[in-house]
């Protein structure tokens, strides 16, 4: 280690690096941030899948794209923003319904010599979310699609169930054991309401947020696609005009 090194304490290093990212990004910021709230004039129908850990909300999503013979998209919105900013899906990956710190964003965008943050990765899912709703005929898994995209576009719609539901499904489906399960729940929870706290500055909970809250563990999930459904037949046949 060099002389400097050893003189200048870590801490001022660190602030050093952390000082030069941030004139960095807010530079990027400056050039390429549009609008994030004039989405194109038409859009929809789509179908937003907000969902619990365990609660059968991706099972869901996929029957019901299934079903209304739609397009289904869940990794493919990764795979896009990969695509768009030029970076590695295993990096957007940690962003992926994730908050990062700065300091673990400056070192992993100094080691892979990429850039990406959380404004960036916003920026980007926001951008991947209208072009899926412009084209229509969409299911969305999760990523806040129902904060971002028009409620009047679409349908949105938040997948429950009570803890012991959750985590008997966790327990059969990953083969997890009693306590990994509820780690599993507990920290994904944390992570999706600090996500959509930082992002949306609200909470993934809240009923108001969505058209129907569905609660898997009163409802099978093959009764709740039958029951999405035909909402989506009611609601989006007035608004959009549905498949024929």
């Amino acid at each position: 280690m060099s002389k400097i090194l050893h003189d200048i304490p870590i801490e001022k290093q660190i602030a050093k690096y952390i000082q030069r990212w941030e004139t960095r990004r807010a530079e990027w910021q400056r050039q390429t941030t549009p609008s994030l709230r004039q989405p194109p004039k038409k859009l929809g129908p789509y179908i937003s899948i907000s969902r619990e850990l365990g609660s059968g909300g991706r099972e869901i999503s996929h029957l019901l794209a299934e079903k209304l013979g739609w397009q289904h998209y869940d990794r493919e919105i990764i795979e896009a923003i990969a695509t768009k900013s030029h970076v590695r899906e295993e990096l957007v990956a940690r962003f992926d319904e994730h908050i990062q710190n700065e300091l673990d964003t400056y070192l992993q965008n100094l080691f892979t010599k990429q850039l990406l943050d959380n404004t960036h990765y916003l920026h980007h899912l926001t951008h991947v979310l209208v072009s899926i709703a412009q084209y229509g005929n969409a299911v969305i898994l999760g990523r806040g699609a129902n904060f971002i995209l028009p409620p009047e576009k679409g349908l949105r719609i938040r997948v429950v169930a009570p803890l012991e539901v959750r985590k008997q499904r966790l327990m059969q489906m990953q083969g997890y054991g009693d306590k990994q399960a509820l780690h599993e729940i507990a920290q994904r929870d944390e992570e999706r309401n600090e996500f959509f706290s930082h992002h949306f500055r609200c909470k993934p909970n809240d009923p108001c947020a969505y058209h129907v809250v569905i609660n898997t563990g009163q409802i099978g999930i093959e009764a709740a696609t039958d029951f999405i459904t035909r909402m989506a037949e009611t609601k989006l046949k007035i608004t959009l005009g549905f498949r024929q």
